[in-house]
């Protein structure tokens, strides 16, 4: 339960991960992220934010704390656990030129790192207007970073036509089916699909993404890239089925970004257990005993405004209420299992 999420940020060279790092680095999130990079020189943060900077290291007044990441990712990763006060939540840019399945497997590896932190995504940035024309090297590399994504950022929109956007969402999905996909100018992307920012009730936020004109790039067409997220809630009192549970959160429709919660399962029914899923990836891992709580499920979806179906996932997440039978559980969900039941 006190695992500190990870996030990798991937994507070909020029693709916009740096711009998108700096909205991080600048947003008033609330919370204390630990941000590696890969060169400082391309991080424009506003003077007015710094705190402190030490070596390699900037502090800044909401809570982030930005690293230049080295050779290793695990040392690196290590020493920002080590700060105190320590980071919630930490986002690795990973270089253009990388695949970051190595990254993600240095990461869930590490027997140093087991115990304090959890891979949370892999956003995967995509530029728009060139990702189609790399030359077949290149655009394996890039290929292979979309593959992993559990979202994707279609970025640069703006300096796509339609025709060439709409080729290139589909490409995206060919070779991600299951990501998350998010259009998106200038990596305005809101925070909230990302790194899994608080989301307590039902409610629709509106996102003014930016518009092309207003930086004055051609729009082919693109006139408004203002988006709206909902959020929907649903809990019940029954205990669920774990395996009926966990296959509905992987097949969940594309239109859910994120799925976070706490779960009563029948199979683990002295602690709770904690929900976290973004994109594809979903993790189910322990959380404190129950105590004087009364025992209960509460999932929160996160996804776009006029596709998030309420009724469809009450009904999936009803699907999941236990009906009293034990399941013949295959041996890798009952080892799961057995996980969660530790003290």
């Amino acid at each position: 339960m006190n695992k500190v999420p990870v996030s990798l940020v991937a994507g070909f060279l020029g693709s916009g991960k740096t711009t998108l790092l700096n909205r991080i680095l600048n947003g008033q999130h609330g919370r204390r992220i630990g941000v590696l990079v890969n060169d400082f020189g391309e991080i424009n943060i506003d003077a007015q934010l710094i705190t402190r900077v030490e070596g390699e290291t900037i502090s800044l007044t909401n809570g982030c704390v930005c690293c230049n990441m080295r050779d290793d990712l695990v040392e690196a990763l290590q020493q920002l656990l080590q700060m105190d006060p320590g980071p919630e939540l930490i986002v690795v840019e990973t270089s253009g030129v990388s695949d970051p399945k190595a990254a993600a497997m240095a990461i869930v590896m590490s027997t140093s790192l087991a115990a304090a932190t959890q891979l949370d995504a892999i956003i995967t940035v995509v530029d728009a207007s060139e990702v189609l024309e790399l030359d077949e090297l290149n655009g394996k590399l890039a290929e292979d970073q979309i593959e992993v994504a559990d979202i994707a950022i279609i970025n640069k929109i703006d300096l796509a036509d339609t025709g060439t956007s709409e080729q290139v969402s589909r490409h995206v999905k060919e070779i991600a089916p299951r990501s998350r996909i998010i259009e998106a100018v200038h990596a305005d992307v809101p925070l909230e699909l990302l790194l899994g920012l608080s989301l307590h009730e039902d409610r629709t936020f509106a996102f003014a993404g930016t518009t092309a004109g207003s930086h004055g790039h051609e729009s082919h067409g693109h006139a408004d890239h203002t988006h709206a997220y909902a959020g929907h809630s649903w809990q019940s009192d029954a205990p669920l089925d774990f395996e009926s549970a966990y296959g509905t959160f992987q097949s969940l429709p594309l239109s859910v970004f994120r799925c976070k919660g706490i779960l009563q399962l029948r199979e683990v029914p002295d602690k709770q257990v904690i929900l976290q899923m973004t994109g594809k990836r979903v993790t189910l891992a322990k959380g404190s005993p129950w105590y004087e709580m009364t025992p209960s499920s509460r999932i929160v979806a996160i996804g776009a405004a006029g596709k998030l179906d309420t009724g469809d996932l009450d009904r999936r997440f009803e699907s999941c209420v236990s009906r009293g039978t034990a399941s013949n559980a295959n041996p890798i969900t009952q080892a799961v299992i057995e996980i969660l039941r530790r003290p």
